[in-house]
């Protein structure tokens, strides 16, 4: 089972600086994913970082996808994610405010609980960064550096 690590990003500049800090310290930018709901966000951390292509899930772009952005913006149908990274195929496209996002991040391996709550997150437009560890990598030195980058708690107080 992989062992994947989070950090929660209220801001573009400090996600890019966890990943750039994670690739400093030694994890490639294939272990690196992220996922957010702001697209235009995640393409600059995306380009900046070298994480890999910004997916939208199928039928986001083109006719459908102005639809789409139409009926999000007159709060008729829910926001969905964007995801760059390995973890996009999964990802990407998912609800944001129903439990899409919670169920792919389940099947993922991530409880139900914190699936939960890194969707809550994502739906208030927060950049989750997720790491997928190697059996050389240390898990603590990891949230370490996304700690460095003022990570939110995935349960505030």
């Amino acid at each position: 089972m992989p062992r994947l690590v989070f950090g929660i990003f209220g801001h573009r500049s400090d996600a890019a600086l966890a990943i750039s800090g994670l690739k400093e310290h030694g994890i490639p930018a294939k272990q690196i994913s992220a996922v957010t709901k702001q697209k235009n966000t995640l393409e600059i951390i995306s380009h900046d970082t070298g994480i890999g292509e910004t997916q939208s899930g199928a039928g986001n772009e083109g006719l459908f996808g102005t639809a789409r952005a139409l009926g999000v913006g007159l709060d008729m149908i829910g926001d969905t994610a964007v995801a760059a990274g390995p973890a996009a195929r999964k990802l990407a496209g998912a609800e944001t405010a129903g439990d899409g996002l919670a169920v792919s991040l389940i099947g993922m391996g991530v409880p139900q609980e914190d699936a939960e709550a890194y969707a809550r997150h994502a739906d208030l437009e927060h950049i989750i960064v997720i790491v997928l560890l190697k059996e050389e990598d240390s898990r603590e030195s990891v949230e370490a550096v996304l700690a460095s980058h003022d990570d939110l708690p995935l349960n505030p107080v």
